[in-house]
């Protein structure tokens, strides 16, 4: 999977340096789509035709995750079953249901992974109503995550779970603030409450 940059890049360039490194590598590889201006569909649809991509990893927050113009236009270009909803829970229920996507990687799966894992099954069966309920009960710390930072907050949801000591985090990221960190515990703690019910 290819991490995106953002700095100095333009679309057309992105497209460009995907196609040299899998050329390079001598394998198809996974783009993460995470920024608007990154990539256009169109960029996308050209690369996983080439065999360039094999799959891609859609990860634009949007306030509405039904109102999305960019993953509709995607769709149109690329198969529904070749993109993966790559932002968490907080909303894989809409694309796997909307939108038809593949698949979703997990936010909570390192704080609550049988929460996630029923969530996963009950998207597979078509129980929207079950993947909802789960995906409010994870919703918390998914907003969290979206506030301020994945990993960061990952990071401290794991500690302040009691999981695992974390540690430090790795240089040009920061540890979270004490009212992001007692947030987050709040959070990490009811989550895992929660999975003990399940």
């Amino acid at each position: 999977m290819v991490l995106p940059h953002a700095g100095f890049n333009s679309p057309a360039g992105v497209a460009a340096g995907l196609r040299r490194f899998a050329e390079r590598l001598g394998r198809p590889v996974v783009v993460y789509v995470k920024q608007v201006g990154y990539l256009a569909p169109e960029d996308v649809a050209r690369l996983t035709a080439d065999g360039v991509v094999s799959w891609v990893k859609y990860a634009l927050v949007r306030p509405d995750p039904a109102d999305d113009p960019w993953l509709r236009r995607l769709l149109e270009l690329v198969p529904a079953e070749r993109v993966i909803s790559g932002i968490g829970e907080q909303p894989a229920v809409t694309h796997l249901r909307d939108f038809g996507l593949g698949g979703y990687t997990s936010g909570c799966v390192c704080v609550a992974p049988a929460l996630s894992t029923r969530m996963l099954a009950a998207c597979r069966a078509g129980d929207w109503t079950e993947a909802e309920r789960i995906r409010e009960l994870l919703r918390p710390l998914e907003d969290l995550r979206n506030a301020h930072h994945p990993v960061r907050v990952l990071h401290e949801a794991v500690r302040a779970a009691g999981i695992a000591e974390t540690g430090p985090l790795l240089p040009l990221l920061h540890p979270v603030t004490v009212a992001e960190g007692g947030a987050i515990r709040a959070a990490a703690l009811a989550l895992r409450a929660a999975e003990a019910e399940a």
